[in-house]
């Protein structure tokens, strides 16, 4: 994945365990101090992730 940036378009590649679907869409809204990368999905909804999990399991959506 390139450098990470708020409103950059991803799409989740892995199974997160939260009843989000493999292929689901978000965009990045937010990075804070501690890394911290909010995400709006979609189809609604909002997510968490810290930097290493983000680029484990999302890509850029193209």
């Amino acid at each position: 994945m390139e450098k990470i940036t708020v409103g950059m378009t991803i799409k989740l590649i892995k199974e997160i365990g939260e009843n989000i679907p493999v292929g689901s869409t978000a965009t990045i809204v937010y990075i804070d101090d501690f890394d911290q990368i909010f995400i709006d999905w979609s189809n609604g909804g909002q997510g968490r992730f810290t930097e290493e999990q983000l680029l484990k399991n999302f890509e850029v959506a193209a």
